[in-house]
């Protein structure tokens, strides 16, 4: 049987080069940005397309309740995907400030409690 050894540091680990999770965190705030955009993207365009493919069907609803409430329902949909479309600029503002808090704090000894990377 033969004994059981430590595997060492590697060079860059041991003398403090390694960042951790923060590159990681980037790429996934940056991907989740580029998502929602699209997101709003193909919500606004193929829910205009549904509706034009639905319109013969709910022109056909006989009750005209039923038929106000439907067409309610979906100017108010448009209206919240119109209105958070405009607060996407804000949003992405957001997202932008976070990545360079991040990279500031992470490049700092008040990103890790045991002192900062030297880059």
């Amino acid at each position: 049987m033969q004994p059981v050894t430590k595997l060492k540091k590697p060079l860059y680990e041991a003398y403090g080069q390694l960042t951790g999770g923060a590159v990681g965190a980037i790429i996934t705030l940056i991907v989740g940005v580029g998502v929602s955009v699209l997101v709003l993207i193909f919500v606004g365009a193929l829910g205009g397309q549904t509706y034009n493919l639905v319109e013969p069907d709910i022109n056909a609803i006989t009750n005209g309740t039923i038929q106000g409430s439907v067409r309610a329902s979906i100017v108010s949909g448009f209206d919240a995907l119109e209105q958070t479309g405009n607060y996407l600029p804000i949003i992405v503002l957001a997202v932008v400030i976070s990545l360079v808090l991040a990279l500031v704090l992470g490049f700092t000894a008040f990103g890790r409690a045991g002192g900062g990377s030297a880059l």
